[in-house]
């Protein structure tokens, strides 16, 4: 069985910078992340906003704070990817392709989604990772 690793972001943090400098840190290749827990803040998910290719996405921001329902991801060296799925990401510059799907919750019970944009940790935020063969 693959070994979990943990890394926490706290209060205040990028989610995806925290996450991005701990898998640079330990120098791997390729990640999954099966799950996060915790409460996040000013959050902002991307869904296509049209039903045909090449992929063409929307932006929904939740500024409020909230409560991860879900969060799951891959996590690769940006050569490893195909070209056409990064040009659909704005982040041009990090050696890192980070891919992630979430969903949080809001007071009374609304719920948003998709692929995580952006994102700060509320209270803390708790990202589980397992790293992979190197080969992709």
């Amino acid at each position: 069985m693959p070994e979990i690793f943990e890394v926490t972001v706290k209060s205040g943090e990028d989610i995806r910078q925290v996450i991005a400098d701990y898998v640079m840190e330990k120098g791997w290749q390729s990640v999954m992340i099966p799950a996060a827990i915790g409460s996040v803040i000013g959050m902002e998910f991307t869904a296509p906003i049209e039903n045909e290719l090449p992929l063409k996405t929307g932006v929904t921001p939740c500024h409020d704070a909230a409560e991860l329902l879900s969060f799951t991801g891959e996590i690769m060296r940006r050569e490893c990817v195909d070209p056409a799925l990064l040009a659909v990401y704005p982040d041009k510059t990090s050696p890192l392709f980070i891919h992630i799907h979430a969903s949080c919750a809001t007071a009374g019970g609304h719920v948003m989604g998709g692929g995580m944009r952006a994102g700060r940790a509320f209270r803390a935020v708790r990202v589980f990772l397992v790293p992979l063969n190197d080969a992709v």
